[in-house]
């Protein structure tokens, strides 16, 4: 089950040895959410990056208007309240199974440890932080030169498979709109 995990950090740094892979059976560990239980609440501090191995999660910031969902990380993908973790200060967003979720799970200090002990592991860390960034700044490109309708055609062209496992509701928190507006855009498409 772990092999799952080395393949997605062999993508970043293909050049681990067995030794910096081997650690991911020991600094890893198996963790389960049920559907709609939370893996951080807004204020606590989150403590643990997961790395999916089945379901899907949001990260989502309560607002007094509503939730405005930030992120969705599904199979394959690792998801914390990155903020919050590499801070360890508390979290102003949540983390929720919006499906039944498998995981594998790394304390804040077993990353750190990593970090400082293999090369590699750090190397990963930075380009995978790169990844999101650059993930985030594409998102905020969207908001700022899409219209709502462009915003609706770049979700379903970016992530086609999350069409049929998310709530609409979710998915129009996520584009910035409600749902009444993209049940429109979706039957004009």
């Amino acid at each position: 089950m772990h092999k799952l995990i080395e393949d997605v950090v062999l993508q970043f740094v293909p050049d681990f040895s067995r030794e910096e892979l081997d650690v991911i059976k020991t600094k890893f560990y198996p963790k389960s959410l049920q559907k709609n239980e939370h893996l951080v609440h807004v204020g606590e501090i989150a403590s643990e990056v997961v790395f999916i191995k089945k379901g899907l999660m949001r990260n989502y910031v309560p607002l007094a208007k509503g939730q405005v969902t930030n992120y969705f990380a599904e199979e394959r993908t690792f998801n914390t309240s990155a903020t919050s973790f590499f801070t360890q200060m508390p979290s102003y967003e949540a983390i929720q199974a919006i499906e039944p979720c498998e995981m594998f799970a790394i304390t804040h200090d077993d990353l750190q440890e990593l970090y400082r002990t293999y090369h590699n592991w750090e190397r990963f860390g930075r380009l995978f932080i790169e990844a999101l960034l650059v993930e985030q700044d594409l998102r905020i490109r969207w908001y700022v030169e899409l219209s709502a309708k462009e915003r609706y055609a770049a979700f379903v062209k970016t992530y086609p498979h999350l069409i049929q496992r998310v709530q609409q509701y979710h998915i129009a928190s996520f584009l910035g709109i409600t749902p009444e507006s993209l049940s429109r855009l979706r039957s004009r498409s």
